[in-house]
């Protein structure tokens, strides 16, 4: 997937890609009869891919979803990768579903091995969100995090300059049954997937335009406009993303 996303990104300016092993995928290292070899062939990836790649991830712990590749190894790949964010200086695109405070703990004891990145679909808790904020990250935030009231509360809470928007695109869009949909002011024109036509979304699929839906709920959470909301997370996303030191 990392390198179908580099050819993409490779074919259209505006489109940059990461390079990771997502926390339930990562049972594919030990399946590769050689992890170090699997590793090095991410590392590649990621220097091949040049300006082109602007982030390490997704990576990070899911215990939702240990059928597919249990902690202790998502633990072990998720350190082995952070390597990788080191190596090239580049943030990190991190995942955390679940983890009964595994992944903070983790994020903490390796904070030495990244600048910086963005907690991915972030739906935890203000105490989460807090301590991650404290440890320099930016918290993603998308329609799973706006579903329930407590979401809301949460999201309130974020400092402007710790927040980025996300869509999860074709997943994690606004439904009208979560709490926040009364926010949103913006409606597309939609139409069933069987009945697609060309400048129409397709019907509870998310696009990467519902960033303004999210942009939207943010601003009335918060009290602010949706244009201080536009221009404070583009700036963070800019800042988080694109400004690599030299």
């Amino acid at each position: 997937d990392s390198e179908h996303s580099i050819s993409v990104a490779k074919q259209f300016p505006n489109v940059f890609a990461t390079v990771g092993v997502h926390p339930t995928r990562c049972g594919e290292f030990d399946d590769s009869g050689d992890p170090e070899a699997h590793l090095a062939a991410l590392a590649k990836l990621a220097e091949a891919g040049g300006k082109d790649v602007v982030a390490i991830g997704e990576i990070g712990l899911d215990y939702d979803r240990e059928e597919f590749c249990p902690r202790d190894v998502q633990q072990k790949y998720f350190v082995k990768q952070l390597q990788l964010a080191k190596q090239f200086n580049l943030p990190v695109v991190f995942h955390n579903r679940n983890t009964g405070g595994d992944f903070e703990r983790m994020v903490r004891e390796q904070r030495e091995s990244f600048r910086t990145g963005i907690v991915h679909s972030f739906t935890g808790t203000a105490e989460e969100m807090e301590e991650l904020v404290g440890l320099g990250l930016y918290m993603g935030i998308n329609g799973c995090g706006l579903k329930t009231e407590e979401n809301c509360e949460v999201v309130k809470r974020i400092p402007l300059d710790r927040l980025v928007l996300e869509t999860d695109a074709p997943w994690c869009g606004i439904r009208n049954s979560h709490a926040s949909s009364g926010l949103v002011k913006t409606k597309f024109d939609e139409v069933k997937k069987e009945k697609f036509v060309l400048g129409k979304m397709v019907k509870d699929r998310c696009e990467a335009a519902h960033t303004l839906l999210i942009a939207e709920v943010v601003a009335g959470l918060q009290g602010k406009s949706v244009a201080e909301v536009a221009a404070a997370t583009h700036a963070n996303t800019m800042a988080v993303l694109f400004d690599r030191p030299q």
